[in-house]
């Protein structure tokens, strides 16, 4: 799964504790309902927001959760289910 992937109002289940580029904490377990994606070019970043909290990525700082994004979260709710 690519971040472009995420489906807007759609839950997603994080499979693997991880941290992001301001050292917000996502737990293994936690549910979050995505609702926008915004991407700053400038920086190289992404700014990922869901219900429940808001996930920022760095380009090369985060290219591990980038590259395998679905190692760290997976839709568990889909849009309309």
């Amino acid at each position: 799964m690519k971040i472009q992937d995420l489906q807007k109002d759609s839950q997603y289940t994080v499979q693997q504790d991880f941290t992001d580029f301001y050292h917000n904490h996502f737990k293994q377990g936690e549910i979050l309902t995505f609702t926008e994606l915004h991407f700053l070019p400038y920086h190289g970043g992404y700014t990922v927001v869901f219900t429940e909290q808001i996930l920022y990525l760095q380009e090369e700082e985060n290219s591990n959760i980038l590259n395998s994004l679905g190692d760290y979260m997976q839709l568990s709710k889909a849009t309309g289910d």
